[in-house]
């Protein structure tokens, strides 16, 4: 696995390289972004403690207020594999944040925000029948990420970014606490 991440981010770094454009991109009204990679997943069940490395899902949509700053609503998911139960499984622990990204530059951005945390059943690895599974669990969370764009054109722009969030979430055996990291492969539309 470490091979592959270290071959994906040669890769998009030399893709980054071969594209750069001084094409100046426009931020304004509404903003649309979607990112896949991978996560790790550390989560502190009352029980016992477990580490996992999954997929990783982000979405964004939001408005830009001025061409360094948007509101967002961003929704994280980070699968990991539960295995407190009768049959192991696979689950979300993610969320959906209120959130605020500002440029720092104009390809670097930094992302922060707050909202709920949960934990909910993943839906391609779900027994119906089995109506525990398709339990939904939240509390509070957070979550903040960095970002790079590796390639723009017109209002599309292409980025690396590295996402942290942390979940306090309550479910039947207890309080879960757990931070996920995730490197992720982002699209973005301005």
């Amino acid at each position: 696995m470490k091979s592959t991440t270290l071959f994906a981010i040669c890769l998009l770094l030399s893709v980054s390289v071969y594209a750069q454009t001084n094409t100046d991109i426009t931020r304004k009204g509404f903003v649309f972004g979607f990112s896949s990679g991978i996560a790790n997943t550390v989560l502190s069940f009352s029980s016992k403690s477990q580490n996992n490395t999954n997929l990783a899902l982000n979405w964004k949509i939001g408005y830009m207020l001025n061409p360094k700053i948007a509101l967002l609503l961003n929704g994280a998911v980070s699968i990991y594999e539960y295995n407190l139960s009768d049959r192991k499984r696979l689950r979300d622990f993610g969320g959906v944040f209120a959130s605020t990204q500002y440029f720092v530059s104009n390809k670097l951005w930094i992302l922060g925000g707050l909202g709920v945390g949960t934990d909910a059943p993943v839906f391609y690895d779900l027994k119906p029948e089995n109506t525990i599974e398709t339990k939904y669990y939240s509390g509070i969370g957070a979550i903040s990420s960095i970002g790079y764009e590796i390639y723009r054109k017109n209002n599309f722009a292409l980025d690396l970014q590295a996402r942290i969030n942390y979940n306090a979430v309550n479910l039947p055996i207890g309080k879960t606490n757990g931070f996920t990291s995730a490197l992720q492969v982002g699209l973005n539309f301005y």
